[in-house]
């Protein structure tokens, strides 16, 4: 097993699902939003549908946060005129979602003690991702950080790997394991990479795309399984 790891963040190793809940509770009570399970879903469905949209490359990561909650409220026939606002307040929610996914600390703390090397891979925005990272003690554990604001390119992107290849010369491409829970954006970003790759399907999602991971997991104790047979 390769001993490099390239670890995807948002639902992987941090729970950014219960932070995204939380934060759409917060919006949409001081917005007067009605909060139902269809409207969480209908924006959930737009949210889903412009990042695939970045992840093709077809827009830029200030459309989505300018026209994710305009769209909603369009759509509940409502002004468009506070979106803005919203999307500022949603993302100060985000900043500040510290969850980690069950069992995150323990296994980074074998995977160092074991001698792995450690690399954080992430979409997202620079900010949030490093607040995150910091106020939930994960930090300490990544060699390198690398987040797609940042370097400007997204997952699947190869410049998004490229980038972390130039800033760290001593990993190797057959010796380095892309780890997430995206299929789009972290398995294909590895796969077209010629890395090995390993889904964390913790909500035990059908694979509807054409990718074939190395290895598929359901927890972070199987990943850990994985990654350290001696441990399990």
């Amino acid at each position: 097993m390769e001993h490099q790891l390239i670890f995807d963040l948002d639902n992987t190793l941090l729970d950014f699902s219960a932070t995204e809940a939380r934060g759409l509770t917060q919006v949409f009570k001081d917005y007067n939003i009605p909060d139902t399970p269809a409207v969480r879903q209908r924006y959930e469905e737009i949210n889903s549908a412009l990042w695939a949209q970045l992840e093709r490359g077809e827009i830029s990561r200030s459309d989505i946060m300018t026209s994710r909650f305009a769209t909603l409220l369009q759509e509940l026939h409502r002004s468009t005129e506070p979106a803005q606002a919203i999307e500022h307040e949603y993302r100060e929610c985000l900043n500040h979602g510290y969850e980690r996914v069950h069992g995150a600390k323990t296994l980074l703390t074998q995977l160092q003690a074991a001698g792995y090397t450690i690399i954080a891979g992430t979409n997202g925005n620079s900010a949030t991702q490093r607040a995150r990272l910091k106020q939930s003690h994960l930090a300490p554990f990544f060699k390198g950080t690398y987040i797609s604001e940042e370097i400007g390119y997204d997952k699947p992107a190869p410049q998004f790997f490229d980038a972390i290849f130039a800033a760290e010369p001593e990993l190797d491409k057959h010796d380095t394991i892309m780890i997430g829970d995206g299929i789009n954006s972290d398995i294909r970003g590895g796969v077209n990479y010629g890395l090995e790759t390993i889904w964390v399907n913790l909500h035990n999602q059908a694979n509807q795309s054409e990718l074939h991971p190395s290895f598929e997991v359901q927890s972070l104790q199987e990943l850990g399984q994985l990654l350290l047979p001696q441990s399990a």
